[in-house]
């Protein structure tokens, strides 16, 4: 599915106050697991221009293409995010055939809530921390944030690659 992704993801101090606070908001807990991301790219091309592909799984079968575009101005983060549901297995040996490589490999625990037409996943990067993403309009964004206890200060604009690329550990 093709559709403009704006989001806004926040560095988390204590994740048990942050879960309590978003079940306070009223939203509802949708999913949660381990994810397996590995972002694919040939010698560099597609993260030096900005642009991401990332296969990702759950430890079976199915798993999840996504394109992403470069990010476009503006306060959240808004990029082009192209998804379809793929065999893990053959969807990697297809890519791996063309010419792709993984250039970063990270899991992450993620806890997903619905609250209205936002999304908002709460997730543990290992070795990195806790982080808050809100994905939804931009108003909607702020004040979901706001209502969450969070500050400008508590944004965090670099990707989950960026985080792991850094090497170190951020709280």
């Amino acid at each position: 599915m093709k559709k403009l992704e704006i989001e806004q993801k926040y560095r988390v101090g204590n994740p048990i106050v942050v879960r309590q606070r978003i079940r306070g908001l009223g939203a509802k807990k949708i999913f949660s697991d381990v994810e397996f991301n590995e972002l694919l790219d040939t010698n560099g091309k597609l993260l030096r221009s900005g642009r991401a592909l990332r296969l990702r799984h759950y430890g079976g079968q199915k798993g999840i293409l996504t394109f992403k575009g470069r990010r476009l101005r503006g306060k959240s983060k808004k990029r082009l995010e192209i998804e379809t549901q793929v065999d893990y297995k053959a969807a990697r040996e297809i890519l791996k055939q063309t010419g792709y490589r993984i250039a970063v490999k990270y899991k992450k625990w993620r806890e997903d809530y619905r609250f209205g037409k936002a999304l908002i996943s709460l997730d543990h990067l290992s070795r990195k921390g806790w982080f808050l993403e809100i994905e939804g309009a931009p108003a909607q964004i702020s004040s979901i944030a706001r209502r969450l206890g969070f500050k400008e200060a508590d944004r965090e604009d670099r990707t989950y690659a960026e985080l792991v690329k850094a090497g170190s550990r951020i709280r």
